[in-house]
């Protein structure tokens, strides 16, 4: 079902909670845009996703003058709502912002999904932020203590290790797909999740032995000594978990992926239109009280547009394309 502007209104009116109202604003008659936005988020409440938006839409809400409402739509993998943002009406719809994580998007390279979209298919404002994967297991885990230790274990153990993962193509599943190619004899069984709590009250209750997530949502369940990092996805350390070695560091192989957050709007949106969220979402992000408050949820803040934000998506791509997670064993 798609929304159009008008339910999404009742909607965001109905849900209080979602909604983000900037106090003492005034618009002038005509201006854009004249009502409250709606900002969708693919993926249930209370993940890294919707927790990430939720705290950015008042001061996107700041800068356009309007409320912003948050909206979850999930479902997929994603996909529930990103079709519905490929094929909404550019007039009807330009009071709605989508957000769009990488690599999840390019599951549709996986042929199995039959999908007919790509990253074309969607007018993309802006790259908002990349939170590195990481691996975690349960804090009193006694038989690995590191990454070297949990692939030697899961070598001479075929068949026993479990791990929490979301959905097929997701940031999570692609660096465990990544793992499986390229570490020799390394497969583990996977626990597919539709959200991060449930993921982690699987590795915490035992029913899964570790987790692949995101350091921005984990690492408060790494301070009160629920779980812990044994790896970090990243290209060099990441400072949200600085004594975690990365993959590379100790396999050799640069496994590397990450929830990469964009925004987008629909496609033939006027120019001036998109124009004003985009800068909208420019001079939020430089907002210092926000940045300070991403900063303590270890939320890496990583902006770009333009060109440099394609050659991100790109790059992205090739990664997805290296992995081929669609080849591997069930």
């Amino acid at each position: 079902m798609k929304f159009k502007r008008r339910d999404m209104l009742r909607m965001g009116a109905a849900t209080t909670a979602g909604a983000v109202f900037a106090p003492g604003l005034i618009r002038a008659q005509g201006a854009f845009p004249s009502g409250p936005v709606q900002l969708v988020v693919p993926f249930s409440p209370g993940g890294g996703a919707d927790r990430t938006f939720r705290l950015f839409a008042p001061y996107i809400s700041e800068e356009l003058g309007v409320p912003v409402n948050v909206i979850n739509i999930e479902g997929g993998g994603g996909w529930v709502a990103w079709q519905q943002m490929a094929n909404w009406d550019p007039e009807e719809d330009d009071h709605i912002i989508g957000t769009i994580n990488f690599p999840h998007v390019f599951s549709y390279l996986d042929p199995r999904m039959n999908r007919s979209e790509t990253v074309e298919s969607f007018n993309f404002l802006a790259w908002h932020s990349l939170d590195p994967c990481v691996w975690a297991v349960r804090h009193d885990e006694d038989r690995f203590d590191g990454l070297e230790d949990f692939i030697e274990y899961v070598q001479n153990n075929p068949g026993e290790i479990t791990m929490s993962s979301t959905a097929v193509g997701s940031d999570d599943h692609m660096g465990i797909a990544f793992a499986e190619k390229f570490i020799p004899d390394f497969n583990v069984r996977k626990l597919y999740a539709n959200g991060d709590s449930k993921k982690l009250q699987e590795v915490i209750g035992g029913v899964s032995d570790a987790v692949a997530g995101n350091v921005g949502y984990y690492s408060s369940f790494v301070e009160d000594e629920q779980i812990r990092f044994i790896t970090v996805l990243h290209e060099e350390r990441f400072d949200g978990a600085p004594d975690t070695p990365t993959f590379q560091e100790v396999t050799g192989e640069p496994n590397i992926s990450f929830a990469g957050r964009t925004m987008c709007v629909a496609n033939g949106l006027a120019e001036e239109k998109k124009q004003v969220y985009a800068d909208a979402i420019e001079r939020a992000i430089q907002n210092e009280e926000y940045l300070e408050r991403e900063r303590a949820n270890n939320n890496n803040i990583q902006f770009m547009r333009g060109d440099e934000m394609w050659n991100k998506i790109e790059e992205t791509r090739e990664y997805v394309e290296s992995v081929e997670f669609w080849n591997e064993e069930t």
